[in-house]
């Protein structure tokens, strides 16, 4: 009995206990739960607070890095305006055209002028002008000496990225003339500084090789006298087209020379290109592209996106040619420089220095003709480049026929032939049976320049340069003259 009650007791009191310790279980968890939803609005109030002062913090900081930024976009925009401002002030033309030029005026954008229903003292002044300049001067007359031509050029060269004209080379343009006629000339003068950016014309130097005609006299220095930036330099006796150059290149302050002739007019966007190729490579002489302006209308033609390039014939005539397949698969662009075995020699760009370098002009030849070949083997031979520039385009008055005669054309291609055709001049003199016996005079200047420029020979040329031409053979017995018995 006493053990069951023993044993009766021991089970209360663990029962007692059992409920004692779920008591204070429940308790404890209760006081854990209070304390564990205190922690979270404690934490919950204070993440709300902090977010509250971050944000006011951020909007803060994005305020004034909102302001930064603005100040940094206006200061980018007054830098922008600015350089904006200094590039147009580059590339201003040296001269604009006046207020008054009238845009619809005859011949305008390069149009044809016919002139119907003339007097019969007109009509006879017509065929004295032309009669005298081989070109129609009494239309020239009636056109603007400031008109403008349209522009059609390739559109890779209107919409290409800008010229860098801070770095670009300057250039002074060099006109030499012969009794030309007043309008012509004062035309392409102008054309040169309606078309020529400001920062890149260094001057344009007139060289009058002794004319006698009266309004190139007095009236040209007095006309001149208010137009900035031309110098008038006249030779003392009658030298020729070549030695006239050398004198206006003498005269020349810019680091370019332009060589133009007397009756041009030059597109926009004519003079950068020149420029930019030679600065990038100072060897290569630089061609924009001829376009003609009628001798009688002066009409402009526009001569096409694919220019023509130059060559010869074993006569040494320049003649024009359509550019060579292998020269097509070379350039990756329709405007990419062109490379031409000569040149006809009016209109080029050419480092001064690079002039010097390779010997300038032969000075022994005559009046005109010839030269543009030689300096063409020239060039080619003794390491430089000749290139025709499809985003440059001038126009060229081709006159009805050559104003003046040109007597010492034989001389001067048998002066090149000579010192740069190697055994290769025979085919010259076959076509050229005269010049056998045509005095060419001293060479050996020019022999000697050879020499110490390393020149390459007359077959590289032709095998490098020029390999679409065809050498003759030429045997004894195949060739010889047809005349009338």
């Amino acid at each position: 009995m006493p053990k069951t009650i023993a044993a009766l007791l021991r089970i209360r009191s663990s029962c007692f206990y059992e409920v004692k310790i779920v008591e204070v279980s429940s308790y404890m968890m209760r006081i854990y739960r209070r304390f564990r939803l205190t922690r979270i609005a404690v934490s919950a109030s204070s993440a709300f607070i902090i977010t509250i002062l971050f944000i006011n913090i951020r909007k803060k900081s994005g305020d004034k890095l909102i302001a930064v930024k603005e100040k940094a976009e206006l200061a980018q925009d007054e830098q922008e305006q600015k350089t904006d401002t200094s590039y147009l002030k580059l590339a201003m033309p040296a001269l604009p055209r006046p207020e008054d030029h009238d845009p619809n005026g005859l011949g305008e954008n390069g149009a044809s002028v016919r002139l119907l229903h003339l007097s019969p003292q007109e009509k006879q002044e017509q065929e004295d002008s032309i009669k005298t300049y081989a070109v129609n001067q009494f239309v020239s007359e009636k056109i603007s000496l400031h008109r403008k031509l349209r522009d059609p050029r390739h559109e890779l060269c209107r919409q290409r990225a800008p010229f860098d004209y801070g770095n670009l080379p300057t250039t002074s343009v060099v006109i030499a003339f012969y009794n030309e006629g007043w309008t012509t000339l004062i035309r392409t003068i102008f054309s040169v500084l309606h078309n020529s950016p400001n920062a890149l014309l260094k001057e344009i130097v007139l060289v009058d090789d002794f004319s006698d005609r009266p309004h190139l006299k007095e009236p040209l220095e007095d006309y001149l006298k208010d137009v900035e930036r031309v110098r008038l330099v006249r030779t003392t006796k009658r030298e020729g087209l070549v030695r006239a150059r050398l004198l206006g290149a003498s005269h020349a302050k810019g680091d370019v020379l332009t060589f133009l002739d007397c009756h041009c007019e030059c597109m926009q966007g004519w003079l950068e290109p020149l420029l930019e190729r030679i600065m990038e490579d100072e060897s290569v002489i630089t061609v924009p592209v001829i376009d003609t302006i009628d001798w009688d209308t002066f009409e402009y033609y526009y001569g096409g996106h694919e220019p023509q390039i130059g060559g010869f014939d074993w006569r040494l005539t320049f003649q024009w040619h359509t550019i060579p397949d292998h020269e097509r698969k070379r350039r990756t662009s329709p405007v990419d420089p062109i490379r031409s075995p000569t040149m006809a020699g009016g209109l080029f760009a050419v480092s001064k220095r690079f002039f010097a370098h390779i010997g300038t002009y032969d000075a022994g030849m005559e009046i005109w003709g010839g030269e543009n070949l030689e300096l063409s083997f020239r060039t080619w031979m003794c390491g430089g480049k000749l290139e025709t520039i499809p985003c440059s385009h001038v126009g060229h008055v081709f006159p009805k026929q050559s104003p003046y005669p040109r007597p010492k054309f034989l001389t001067n291609t048998l002066r090149a032939a000579e010192v740069w055709m190697d055994d290769y001049k025979q085919h010259f003199y076959i076509r050229n049976p005269p010049a056998l016996k045509e005095n060419y005079g001293d060479i050996n200047s020019r022999k000697q320049l050879r020499q110490r420029l390393e020149c390459h020979d007359f077959k590289w040329y032709l095998d490098n340069v020029y390999p679409d031409l065809h050498v003759p053979e030429d045997k004894p017995g195949s060739y010889g003259a047809v005349r009338p018995l």
